[in-house]
C-alpha cells in the first residue's frame, strides 16, 4: 500500500539519495532491426493483430536476453526509470511503427487505456495545432508533466515510439532529483506531506479533477510523485497546492528552465517507455514555423505529417505466484 510521506518519514538527505539512484537505460536493437525489416517485407499485409503477436515471438526470439531483462525492471524502487530503445527499424511505415509499438509495450506489461474522450494512439499535428501548446497534437511546447493525473486510474507506464519526426523535437523527461534541488530541507519536507488537485485540460470535454499525494512510497516502487506544472489556456494551473505549500510547487516551477532534461532519439524507429510516476516528459515546440505547422495540419494524415508517435499510457500488468491467490481458487 502506498504512504502519503511525512516528516516522519525519511530524512531529505536520505531521500536526495534514493531519488537519485534512479536512471535512464538506452538500449540499441539495430541489431535486429534487419531481422525485422526483413519480416516485415513478407508479413506486411497480415492485420495489426496478428502482426504483433508474430513480432512479439520474434522479439523473443532475437532478442539478446540482457536486454530482454530489462522488461521486468522499469519503475522498481531505486532502480530503471527510463527505456530507450533506438534504431529498431528504419522502414518510414505507419503500420510498422504501430505494430513494433504495441509489440513492445506488450513486452514490458502495459495495459494501455483508452478514455472514452480520448483519440490518444496518433500522436501528430492536428488542424489548428499550430494554435496549440500543452498538446500532443500542436506546435507549442508542452511543460514537464506525468500523465492523467486528474484521472480515477493510474498510469504507470508511459511509451512512445517515433515513426517519422522530420522536425528533429525530441521527447524530454525530468527526473523528481533534478527538479527538486533548488528545495531546501523544510521545503522538501513539505512537499513530502502536500496535496494537490489535479485538473483536465484540452484533450477532455468538461473537467474532470482529481485529489492525490504529491509523493507516495511503497517497498515495491519506491518514491512516487504526482506533478504537473503545465497551465492550461482555459483551466489554468493544472496542479495546485490544497493543504499549503503551493509556494513549493511555484519554486520548482521557476526553476524548470534551468533544471537537467533527458532527450530522446527523435528518429524513426526510437521507443521510450517511463515509469509515469518517477519521470516527467515535456516537448519543446517543434522546430517549424507556426506557418509551415498551420499548413501542414491543415491537410495532416499518417502520410504527409511531419512528426507522427504512436503512444500507449496505462497501468502495468500485475502477475502473480499461485500461492499469493484466495485459498478457494486454489485448493484443487
Amino acid at each position: 500500500m502506498a504512504l502519503n510521506c511525512n516528516k516522519r518519514f525519511m530524512s531529505a538527505d536520505l531521500f536526495r539519495q534514493k531519488l537519485s539512484r534512479e536512471t535512464t537505460v538506452t538500449l540499441d536493437f539495430s541489431y535486429l532491426s534487419g531481422v525485422i525489416e526483413s519480416w516485415w517485407k513478407k508479413n506486411s499485409a497480415q492485420d495489426i493483430h496478428t502482426l504483433k503477436i508474430k513480432l512479439t515471438s520474434l522479439f523473443l526470439e532475437h532478442l539478446h536476453s540482457e536486454d530482454a531483462a530489462y522488461f521486468d525492471k522499469i519503475g522498481c524502487a531505486g532502480g530503471v526509470a527510463a527505456v530507450c530503445i533506438r534504431n529498431i527499424f528504419k522502414i518510414d511505415s505507419p503500420k510498422l511503427a504501430l505494430t513494433v509499438h504495441e509489440a513492445l509495450a506488450d513486452l514490458f506489461h502495459l495495459t494501455d487505456i483508452k478514455y472514452e474522450y480520448e483519440d490518444h494512439k496518433a500522436l501528430y499535428l492536428k488542424p489548428f495545432g499550430e494554435n496549440f501548446r500543452e498538446w500532443g497534437n500542436g506546435h507549442g511546447d508542452i511543460t514537464p508533466h506525468s500523465d492523467d493525473l486528474y484521472e480515477h486510474l493510474n498510469v504507470d507506464l508511459l511509451a512512445l515510439t517515433v515513426c517519422r519526426d522530420t522536425t528533429q523535437t525530441p521527447t524530454a523527461y525530468y527526473y523528481p532529483a533534478d527538479l527538486l534541488l533548488p528545495l531546501d530541507d523544510e521545503e522538501l519536507q513539505t512537499l513530502f506531506g502536500m496535496r494537490a488537485i489535479f485538473v483536465s485540460g484540452k484533450n477532455v470535454t468538461g473537467t474532470k479533477e482529481r485529489v492525490r499525494n504529491v509523493v507516495e512510497y511503497d517497498d515495491w516502487n519506491g518514491y512516487r510523485f504526482s506533478l504537473d506544472f503545465r497551465i492550461d489556456a482555459q483551466s489554468g494551473e493544472r496542479m495546485r497546492a490544497i493543504n499549503g505549500g503551493q509556494e513549493v510547487l511555484d519554486k520548482i516551477r521557476a526553476g524548470l528552465s534551468a533544471a537537467k532534461c533527458n532527450l530522446s532519439t527523435a528518429e524513426t524507429g526510437t521507443f521510450l517507455i517511463v515509469a509515469n510516476n518517477k519521470v516527467l516528459h515535456a516537448r519543446p515546440t517543434l522546430d517549424i514555423s507556426v506557418n509551415e505547422a498551420r499548413s501542414r495540419a491543415a491537410e495532416s494524415t499518417f502520410a504527409t505529417t511531419p512528426r507522427l508517435l504512436f503512444r500507449s499510457k496505462g497501468p502495468r500488468k500485475q502477475y502473480y505466484s499461485l500461492n499469493e491467490q484466495p485459498a478457494l481458487l486454489v485448493a484443487n
